[in-house]
């Protein structure tokens, strides 16, 4: 006798989950919740699916978008302007200004040994050390002042800060929509998947499978194509190894 095929979703990546929760709903509700009498079942599998859906958006939205590469790359040009201003500073007429421009150098190069250089790390850190650089060069305004680089401190300082404030926006809009355990929202998914498969299998036991055949051809061609998927991908880990 035919019925629903197994598979296991523990298999199935993130993505996979979502993608394959959405097209056995949809198969569900084509074949007809009532005819198939998981007419409950089914509206916790929506909610379920959608839940699962929320929570993949929020931890698969890129955090490099465009702006956030466009303001990276705008402080990173900054801190380049500013270092190069003070390197130039250090061969300067004035006794003074050439001290001046040492001390700075020398906090700019214990910032880049303790942390590394803001050109050549990622993101995330290159905020660490801007910030920890900029807190640094607090004491030596004086100093600063002496070469005329506000400026260009102040540009380092406010290019930073909007990259800053970016990424804080994106945190926010992502927390905002929605949040979770992408873990348990899968899990919660494949449960109430399987108590449906479940109920429905019981049923065209007892009943028969004439009735049901157009939605048993229907999901497992569902199931079909993402055991294929698991199949492939196993069969390139085995090339790989």
């Amino acid at each position: 006798m035919n019925a629903i095929n197994s598979i296991y979703l523990s298999q199935l990546h993130h993505g996979e989950t979502v993608t394959f929760h959405r097209d056995t709903l949809e198969q569900l509700e084509k074949a007809d919740p009532a005819h198939l009498g998981v007419q409950e079942q089914v509206k916790e599998y929506d909610f379920a699916c959608e839940e699962l859906q929320l929570t993949i958006d929020v931890f698969s939205t890129n955090s490099l978008s465009k702006e956030s590469l466009r303001r990276d790359n705008l402080r990173e040009r900054a801190y380049s302007a500013f270092k190069a201003y003070i390197k130039v500073y250090l061969n300067d007429e004035d006794e003074s200004k050439v001290e001046a421009a040492e001390r700075i150098i020398a906090v700019i190069r214990q910032s880049e040994r303790e942390i590394g250089n803001p050109r050549s790390i990622g993101m995330t850190k290159r905020t660490t050390a801007l910030s920890s650089l900029l807190r640094n060069l607090e004491p030596l305004s004086d100093d600063i002042q002496q070469i005329g680089a506000e400026n260009r401190l102040k540009r380092l300082a406010e290019t930073n800060q909007a990259f800053i404030d970016l990424q804080f926006e994106r945190y926010m809009e992502q927390s905002n929509k929605h949040s979770g355990d992408v873990k348990a929202a899968c899990a919660l998914a494949n449960t109430i998947y399987k108590q449906i498969i479940e109920r429905v299998n019981a049923k065209i036991l007892l009943e028969g499978e004439t009735a049901f055949l157009p939605y048993i051809k229907a999901q497992n061609t569902v199931i079909e194509k993402y055991k294929n998927l698991i199949a492939q991908r196993k069969g390139r880990n085995k090339i790989k190894n």
